[in-house]
């Protein structure tokens, strides 16, 4: 029978010499002795060939796994084995001859952990490749909002909502006008939602917020090498991903002059052009598109084209501001302290008829928007019970007449939950004479916790820094 033992020298050179290319290798006989041992193995652990050859593999490496792949039969894939300090990812293999196991070999994957990494962000970057397409629809495609989220009782509200059931289920093109922040993405998101192409994409596009130069790549793709810094594999554009779903283009009237000619060409057509390619590609899509200004107005300007206007606006949906329909401001603003309580475990029961009161007299230049930010500051410094007028205006803007102790005056949900924080800490602390302890107990938060906050938003932590 033939044993790896009685293995002519001649025949070991030449496995050894193909052993080679792994850098790192070392192969053992049926009864563990190391028959070849390869000259990186050698320096990287200060070992002579002359005195390792022959012993027991166990003998010059204690910590070693080839005596358990010679005994199991079974290998050993990239594991991980320090020699001499460095980390090692080798592979143990076990070698057969007619059924019987004959010996083991042992070589390097990796001649270091780190070629290991690199290799590993190949292979990941290579599946980024494959799943980017997918994870890009997952992540534009879901409709959040449905009817049910678009909350009002006045009749304009409710005539909108109708005016979505009727027109859902065509695929009619639907421009949606409206002021800054009276919800029109909301409507974009139910009209999906409402239709019969609910389960394919809903694809949202802020024309605004894309450099012109990079508009048409964005709603069209590109192909491979279209550009100086595109992607090797070239990428889709909005309107494939969107193909057999909807399209939602926001604040419309931003589009450039060659941008609207593109779109009107795909709308006319419904077949595209990737930027850099010569393949025509069919697609299948619903448009929505919104503005806060009037495109008819544009037109006349001469900085909307009309042709395209007249495709984009078959159906128009129109949200009148909140100042119009102050019937609305009761259940948003209810419905925005529930929004609060489950969002961030709050405590909050309601509104006082003083503080709707004030709601009511002001005229709201950012509707529903606006109403929001204001109804969450006032549950942030409100903390527990019922909204009071206080809360209401401890950073109203000066605009209502309110004493403003908030230097925030913008409409930033992040700023304004910091500045409410920072202020309704401060009372906390002030409130308890400077007793952390008790400031943290009153606010709900532990010890570590207000000082965490106290440290994050700078606020002085030093007995008389509560004054401040």
């Amino acid at each position: 029978m033939f044993k790896l033992s009685t293995l002519p020298q001649k025949y070991l050179d030449v496995i050894e010499t193909i052993f080679n290319e792994f850098d790192g290798a070392l192969v053992i006989d049926e009864n563990g002795i190391i028959r070849i041992i390869t000259d990186y193995y050698c320096r990287e652990s200060g070992l002579s060939k002359d005195k390792v050859l022959g012993c027991r593999v166990d003998e010059v490496f204690p910590h070693t796994r080839m005596l358990e792949v010679l005994r199991t039969g079974k290998p050993i894939i990239a594991d991980i084995w320090e020699l001499n300090g460095k980390t090692q990812v080798v592979s143990r293999v076990p070698i057969t001859t007619e059924g019987r196991i004959i010996g083991a070999a042992g070589f390097n994957i990796f001649r270091y952990l780190d070629d290991a990494r690199g290799f590993a962000r190949r292979i990941s970057n290579m599946f980024s490749e494959l799943k980017y397409y997918k994870e890009e629809v997952k992540r534009l495609s879901s409709a959040k909002y449905s009817l049910a989220s678009i909350v009002g009782r006045s009749d304009a509200i409710l005539e909108a909502k109708e005016q979505v059931r009727m027109i859902a289920c065509t695929t009619i093109p639907v421009l949606i006008t409206g002021e800054t922040g009276t919800g029109k993405e909301l409507f974009a998101h139910a009209i999906h939602q409402e239709s019969n192409r609910r389960e394919y994409p809903l694809i949202r596009v802020n024309c605004a917020s894309i450099p012109d130069n990079l508009l048409e790549s964005e709603l069209f793709g590109y192909e491979e090498g279209a550009f100086t810094g595109a992607r090797k594999a070239g990428k889709p554009g909005k309107f494939e991903l969107a193909d057999k779903g909807t399209l939602f283009l926001d604040e419309i009237s931003e589009l450039s002059w060659m941008s609207q000619a593109g779109l009107l060409r795909v709308l006319q057509e419904k077949e595209l052009e990737r930027v850099g390619g010569t393949k025509t590609i069919s697609v299948d899509v619903r448009i929505i598109s919104a503005t806060n200004g009037s495109l008819r107005d544009m037109v006349s300007q001469g900085k909307f084209r009309k042709d395209l206007f007249f495709r984009l606006d078959v159906f128009p949906i129109n949200i009148p501001p909140l100042r119009e329909r102050m019937e609305d401001l009761e259940p948003l603003t209810e419905f925005f302290i529930n929004q609060y309580n489950q969002e961030n475990g709050g405590r909050i029961e309601g509104i006082s008829k003083e503080a709707l009161a004030r709601l009511h007299q002001y005229h709201w230049p950012g509707n529903v928007r606006e109403l929001h930010t204001v109804i969450e500051r006032a549950c942030i410094d409100t903390g527990a019970g019922k909204i009071t007028l206080n809360n209401l205006l401890r950073f109203a803007n000066q605009r209502t007449g309110a004493n403003n102790r908030s230097r925030y005056q913008g409409f930033d949900l992040a700023k304004a939950r910091e500045e409410a924080e920072k202020q309704t800490i401060l009372r906390a602390i002030k409130a308890c004479g400077g007793n952390k302890t008790q400031a943290a107990q009153l606010l709900g938060l532990s010890r570590s916790t207000l000082y965490y906050k106290m440290e994050q938003y700078h606020l002085d932590i030093s007995p008389a820094g509560y004054s401040k």
